[in-house]
């Protein structure tokens, strides 16, 4: 994934923009562009691969970009909770776009220390964490391991956690889980500047 011509499908051509793709991205261009995706007609140029590549199905991203921007913005977690299950998340599954978005994210809105995303990088995460954010790491690492939560960490969790929570949280893995495949089986190459993994 080192550069453009990598990737398994091109971005769509702003010539190619139908009124249903107009639609779209006139419905998300506000939430999509505080998210860095962009999505104005006036960004044609440097729409965000991450959404020009989907807008070759306008239908998926029609169902999609709704259930995305309320993971990403909407959800009963709050914005470090949402950043500490995607990061596990991405970090496991080796979802390296995503990974760097976030972790820029991360860093820019000071959500985490430059030694606590060094720490999710690890196989074994340290104990150091609040117990509700230890409860979040360990049922990701869980999901990853056996696409479930053991009954000791769902106790956990419940502790800290309301049942809207609790839901929000199993979405929120699975949401970044799709969204990351779709990454990665296109090949998105990461944008200078980006922190990709370590070599």
């Amino acid at each position: 994934m080192d550069n453009k011509s990598t990737m398994r499908i091109s971005p769509i051509d702003h010539q190619a923009w139908t009124k249903e793709v107009r639609d779209i991205l006139a419905m998300f261009s506000e939430q999509m562009s505080s998210l860095g995706l962009n999505g104005d007609e006036t960004e044609k140029d440097s729409l965000s691969p991450v959404l020009s590549c989907l807008l070759h199905n306008p239908a998926l991203a029609r169902a999609f970009l709704p259930f995305g921007r309320y993971l990403l913005m909407e959800s009963s977690l709050t914005a470090r909770q949402r950043e500490l299950v995607t990061l596990r998340v991405t970090w496991l599954w080796r979802f390296e776009y995503e990974w760097s978005h976030h972790y820029l994210v991360a860093i820019n809105s000071s959500l985490f220390t430059a030694a606590e995303l060094n720490n999710l990088q690890q196989d074994t995460v340290a104990d150091h964490w609040p117990l509700e954010e230890a409860a979040l790491i360990q049922a990701v690492n869980e999901l990853h391991a056996r696409s479930n939560i053991d009954q000791h960490t769902w106790e956990s969790l419940s502790r800290h956690f309301s049942i809207q929570q609790l839901l929000d949280i199993v979405f929120t893995v699975g949401g970044y889980v799709v969204s990351g495949l779709y990454m990665n089986a296109i090949r998105l190459p990461l944008k200078e500047g980006m922190q990709g993994f370590p070599r």
